[in-house]
Protein backbone atom coordinates (compact mmCIF):
# COMPACT_ATOMS: atom_id res chain seq x y z
CA UNK A 1 0.00 0.00 0.00
CA UNK A 2 1.20 3.74 -0.60
CA UNK A 3 0.05 6.56 1.50
CA UNK A 4 0.14 10.08 1.08
CA UNK A 5 0.56 12.33 4.34
CA UNK A 6 -0.62 15.89 3.44
CA UNK A 7 1.40 18.41 6.70
CA UNK A 8 3.36 21.28 6.64
CA UNK A 9 6.70 21.88 5.83
CA UNK A 10 7.32 25.13 7.66
CA UNK A 11 10.52 25.75 10.38
CA UNK A 12 9.90 26.64 13.33
CA UNK A 13 5.98 23.88 13.82
CA UNK A 14 5.40 23.36 17.23
CA UNK A 15 7.53 20.07 18.13
CA UNK A 16 3.79 18.36 19.58
CA UNK A 17 3.42 18.52 15.47
CA UNK A 18 6.50 17.39 14.63
CA UNK A 19 5.58 14.34 17.22
CA UNK A 20 2.51 13.38 16.03
CA UNK A 21 4.01 13.24 11.81
CA UNK A 22 6.82 10.70 13.51
CA UNK A 23 4.21 8.68 15.34
CA UNK A 24 2.15 8.88 11.92
CA UNK A 25 4.76 8.07 9.76
CA UNK A 26 5.95 5.28 11.90
CA UNK A 27 2.80 3.59 12.32
CA UNK A 28 2.67 3.83 8.51
CA UNK A 29 6.37 2.63 7.61
CA UNK A 30 5.81 -0.07 9.96
CA UNK A 31 3.11 -1.33 8.65
CA UNK A 32 5.02 -1.46 4.87
CA UNK A 33 3.16 1.51 3.34
CA UNK A 34 5.31 3.38 1.27
CA UNK A 35 5.67 7.23 1.00
CA UNK A 36 4.48 9.16 -1.92
CA UNK A 37 5.71 12.66 -0.97
CA UNK A 38 5.29 16.04 -1.94
CA UNK A 39 7.52 17.89 0.63
CA UNK A 40 11.21 19.19 1.70
CA UNK A 41 13.35 18.45 4.20
CA UNK A 42 12.04 20.87 7.33
CA UNK A 43 8.83 21.04 9.21
CA UNK A 44 6.15 18.03 9.69
CA UNK A 45 7.29 17.36 6.34
CA UNK A 46 10.97 16.65 7.04
CA UNK A 47 9.75 14.73 9.80
CA UNK A 48 7.90 12.35 8.39
CA UNK A 49 10.81 11.68 5.41
CA UNK A 50 13.51 11.29 8.17
CA UNK A 51 11.27 8.86 10.04
CA UNK A 52 10.14 6.88 6.15
CA UNK A 53 14.14 7.18 6.02
CA UNK A 54 15.47 5.73 9.25
CA UNK A 55 12.55 3.08 9.53
CA UNK A 56 14.39 2.02 5.81
CA UNK A 57 11.14 2.39 3.73
CA UNK A 58 10.68 3.90 0.31
CA UNK A 59 9.73 7.34 -0.82
CA UNK A 60 8.99 8.45 -4.32
CA UNK A 61 8.91 11.95 -4.45
CA UNK A 62 6.46 14.40 -6.49
CA UNK A 63 7.44 17.82 -7.15
CA UNK A 64 6.01 20.69 -8.95
CA UNK A 65 8.71 22.25 -11.65
CA UNK A 66 9.09 25.50 -9.27
CA UNK A 67 10.15 23.08 -6.61
CA UNK A 68 11.82 20.18 -8.52
CA UNK A 69 15.42 21.27 -6.97
CA UNK A 70 13.83 20.04 -3.73
CA UNK A 71 14.19 16.85 -4.68
CA UNK A 72 18.22 16.71 -5.03
CA UNK A 73 18.50 17.72 -1.11
CA UNK A 74 16.87 14.44 -0.40
CA UNK A 75 17.66 10.75 -0.93
CA UNK A 76 14.49 9.17 -2.53
CA UNK A 77 13.75 6.09 -4.47
CA UNK A 78 11.95 7.82 -7.59
CA UNK A 79 10.79 11.49 -8.47
CA UNK A 80 8.02 13.07 -10.34
CA UNK A 81 8.25 16.14 -11.51
CA UNK A 82 4.69 18.32 -12.85
CA UNK A 83 4.46 21.20 -14.40
CA UNK A 84 2.23 22.98 -11.55
CA UNK A 85 0.89 22.20 -8.20
CA UNK A 86 -2.35 21.41 -9.15
CA UNK A 87 -1.11 18.15 -11.49
CA UNK A 88 1.33 17.79 -8.55
CA UNK A 89 -1.59 17.07 -6.06
CA UNK A 90 -3.84 15.10 -8.86
CA UNK A 91 -0.56 12.52 -9.38
CA UNK A 92 0.23 12.53 -5.36
CA UNK A 93 -4.05 11.09 -5.18
CA UNK A 94 -3.65 8.77 -7.76
CA UNK A 95 -0.46 6.95 -6.60
CA UNK A 96 -2.11 6.90 -2.85
CA UNK A 97 -3.85 4.19 -1.81
CA UNK A 98 -4.34 5.63 1.76
CA UNK A 99 -3.97 10.09 2.14
CA UNK A 100 -3.47 11.50 5.71
CA UNK A 101 -4.05 15.03 6.23
CA UNK A 102 -2.51 16.26 9.37
CA UNK A 103 -2.11 19.80 10.66
CA UNK A 104 -0.66 22.01 8.10
CA UNK A 105 -1.04 25.66 6.43
CA UNK A 106 -2.39 26.99 3.35
CA UNK A 107 -0.89 24.28 1.11
CA UNK A 108 -2.34 21.26 3.37
CA UNK A 109 -6.05 22.88 3.26
CA UNK A 110 -5.80 22.96 -0.51
CA UNK A 111 -4.85 19.28 -0.90
CA UNK A 112 -7.53 18.66 1.31
CA UNK A 113 -10.19 20.22 -0.40
CA UNK A 114 -8.32 18.52 -3.57
CA UNK A 115 -8.11 15.47 -2.75
CA UNK A 116 -12.05 15.09 -1.29
CA UNK A 117 -12.77 16.81 -5.34
CA UNK A 118 -10.67 14.27 -6.84
CA UNK A 119 -12.51 11.40 -4.89
CA UNK A 120 -15.91 12.58 -5.65
CA UNK A 121 -15.13 13.19 -9.18
CA UNK A 122 -13.87 9.98 -9.45
CA UNK A 123 -16.29 8.50 -7.47
CA UNK A 124 -13.46 6.94 -5.62
CA UNK A 125 -14.89 4.69 -3.04
CA UNK A 126 -11.55 2.46 -2.59
CA UNK A 127 -9.70 5.73 -1.69
CA UNK A 128 -9.72 6.35 1.88
CA UNK A 129 -8.75 9.88 3.27
CA UNK A 130 -7.96 10.58 6.52
CA UNK A 131 -8.67 14.04 8.43
CA UNK A 132 -6.31 13.74 11.76
CA UNK A 133 -7.51 16.72 13.81
CA UNK A 134 -5.65 16.34 16.19
CA UNK A 135 -5.33 18.94 19.42
CA UNK A 136 -8.70 20.02 17.96
CA UNK A 137 -6.76 21.67 14.89
CA UNK A 138 -9.26 20.92 12.07
CA UNK A 139 -12.56 21.93 14.27
CA UNK A 140 -13.07 25.49 12.70
CA UNK A 141 -12.75 23.60 8.99
CA UNK A 142 -15.23 20.87 10.21
CA UNK A 143 -17.62 23.76 11.42
CA UNK A 144 -17.50 24.96 8.31
CA UNK A 145 -18.29 21.66 6.15
CA UNK A 146 -21.20 21.50 8.94
CA UNK A 147 -22.13 25.27 7.38
CA UNK A 148 -21.97 24.14 4.08
CA UNK A 149 -24.06 21.01 4.41
CA UNK A 150 -26.85 23.45 6.59
CA UNK A 151 -26.57 25.71 3.58
CA UNK A 152 -27.02 22.80 0.46
CA UNK A 153 -23.61 23.71 -0.67
CA UNK A 154 -22.67 20.54 -0.15
CA UNK A 155 -24.44 16.65 0.63
CA UNK A 156 -24.15 14.48 3.65
CA UNK A 157 -22.28 11.88 0.71
CA UNK A 158 -19.43 14.82 0.88
CA UNK A 159 -19.00 14.33 4.67
CA UNK A 160 -18.19 10.68 4.28
CA UNK A 161 -15.87 11.14 1.85
CA UNK A 162 -13.26 11.10 4.45
CA UNK A 163 -12.82 9.56 7.99
CA UNK A 164 -11.81 11.66 11.56
CA UNK A 165 -9.19 10.44 13.62
CA UNK A 166 -7.57 12.49 16.79
CA UNK A 167 -5.03 10.53 18.23
CA UNK A 168 -2.17 7.90 17.29
CA UNK A 169 -3.85 5.15 19.22
CA UNK A 170 -7.02 5.66 16.87
CA UNK A 171 -4.91 5.57 14.43
CA UNK A 172 -2.93 2.59 14.41
CA UNK A 173 -6.65 0.74 15.13
CA UNK A 174 -7.80 2.61 11.82
CA UNK A 175 -4.26 0.97 10.17
CA UNK A 176 -4.77 -2.43 11.84
CA UNK A 177 -8.49 -2.31 10.80
CA UNK A 178 -7.42 -1.65 7.03
CA UNK A 179 -4.67 -4.40 7.07
CA UNK A 180 -7.39 -7.08 8.10
CA UNK A 181 -9.60 -5.48 5.16
CA UNK A 182 -6.80 -6.36 2.90
CA UNK A 183 -5.58 -9.71 3.90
Amino acid sequence: MRVFIASSGKEGILNIYKELASGVATILARNDYKLVYGGGDTGMMGTTYMTYKYEGKKVKGFYDITDATVAERLELDAVDVSPNTFERTKRLYDHADLIVILPGGVGTLAELYSVIVEKQTKNDINKRIILFNYNKYFDNILYHFKDMLDERFITEDTLQMFDIITNLNDFEEYINKINKEEE
